[in-house]
């Protein structure tokens, strides 16, 4: 098999509108912002951006100029971001009334063109381990509550051949957002921080995805939101990939790929559901009994109030299952909680990997269990059960082998 790799940068004009928290102007660069990309056999291509999230259209438009380019079709593609709360404002998505820039869509069309142009020139002949680490607790947890389970595996699908590492994938399984909102320097936040430990051990850099993150960063682990405590925690994940647990021999074998399309088609303003929702948080708020009880509150109530009034309820959006020989890749289109993530990945006992904010980017996904009980079922265009209904879809999809 032959695999290229190649990175490119894709910084927005220094002012530009920032996403993820509350809505601010950026000032400065700490670290560049890229896309990175890994070319596989003239027919596979991987795509990460330094972005909060790619919407559907946004993801068609990159892949129909790809497909017109070197002829490969979309199914082949896998496009996902970051999720960094450190970024330009690139959606309609989390802000009401958002400053969304079109000449930076524009460059982050043409250096994604130009990176897997690069990596696609690169190619060389190599082979595929699937390498699996473990990172000790203290880095990151479940966001609600420290004593719930979460994903603390790392995955790593590795090319290499005899003078060294061709390219990697990396899937980490947590939200990559150490700083918070009082950051106005632009930066990938703790993927940036990865990639250099990375870099530092291997000496090239590596293509991140997310896996199943959406319950988990480092609310209770870090000590502070600042560009140090991305470093110390990075440093951290680092030695992490110095001390694999186990490393296996691949083929890139594609057997298989099967598309599952699911639909949304609510009014959050008479669904039922929806309206219990809303009254339920507006009851909690006006009852509050402390300040910071309330002020928890008020950021559910305005949450979903963005839901509620500018929310994309209504749409179809994809997952994909990837059966290779030795194992499998399955695409998710949004941020996914351990629970129903968890389900995916043993789903048997196949190798399964998950890359979440895959190819659209449909807000939170949660199991019914735990919905309405943390900040993430107000941020999610999935009522009740939809997001369940999803993953079992998914699943039915790969018990059919």
């Amino acid at each position: 098999m032959k695999i290229g790799f190649s990175i490119k940068k894709i910084n927005p004009n220094i002012g530009c509108q920032m996403e993820g928290y509350a809505p601010r102007n950026s000032t400065g660069i700490h670290d560049d912002l890229t896309v990175s990309t890994l070319f596989i056999d003239h027919s596979f291509i991987f795509i990460s951006l330094d972005l909060v999230a790619v919407p559907g259209f946004r993801v068609d438009q990159i892949k129909r100029k790809l497909h017109e380019k070197f002829n490969i079709d979309d199914d082949h593609i896998i496009i996902s971001a970051i999720h960094t709360h450190s970024g330009p404002t690139v959606t309609d998505l989390l802000i009401d009334y958002p400053k969304i820039d079109n000449a930076y869509w524009e460059k982050i069309d043409t250096q994604t063109i130009h990176a897997v142009t690069d990596a696609y020139k690169k190619q060389s002949e190599g082979d595929l381990s699937l390498i699996h680490y473990q990172v000790p607790n203290g880095v990151y947890a479940n966001r609600n509550n420290v004593n719930l389970p979460y994903n603390n595996n790392i995955f790593e699908l590795r090319f290499m051949n005899q003078k060294g590492i061709l390219g990697s994938l990396l899937l980490i399984a947590t939200h990559p957002t150490v700083l918070n909102v009082s950051n106005t320097l632009l930066s990938a936040d703790l993927i940036s921080g990865i990639r250099k430990q990375y870099k530092q051990i291997h000496g090239i850099i590596p293509l991140c995805m997310l896996s199943d993150c959406a319950d988990t960063s480092t609310r209770f682990t870090r000590k502070e939101s600042s560009f140090d405590e991305v470093s110390r925690l990075s440093k951290i994940i680092g030695t992490t990939l110095q001390h694999p647990l186990t490393q296996t021999s691949l083929s890139w074998d594609l057997l298989e790929i099967k598309k599952i399309i699911q639909t949304c088609q609510y009014d959050p303003i008479s669904s039922p559901r929806a309206i219990d929702i809303y009254h339920e948080i507006k009851a909690r708020y006006a009852n509050a009994e402390t300040k910071e009880e309330k002020n928890t509150l008020e950021g559910l109530l305005d949450t979903y109030k963005h839901i509620r009034y500018f929310g994309h309820t209504h749409f179809s959006t994809y997952a994909y299952i990837y059966e290779f020989k030795d194992f499998r890749i399955i695409t998710y289109p949004g941020e996914l909680v351990f629970a129903l993530g968890n389900k995916i990945r043993h789903v048997d006992s196949k190798p399964t990997l998950l890359i979440t904010l895959a190819n659209d980017y449909r807000g939170y996904s949660v199991d019914k269990k735990e919905f309405g009980k943390y900040f993430e079922s107000y941020n999610s265009v999935f009522l009740k059960g939809m997001a369940d209904e999803f993953v079992s879809n998914i699943i039915k999809r790969c018990s059919l082998n």
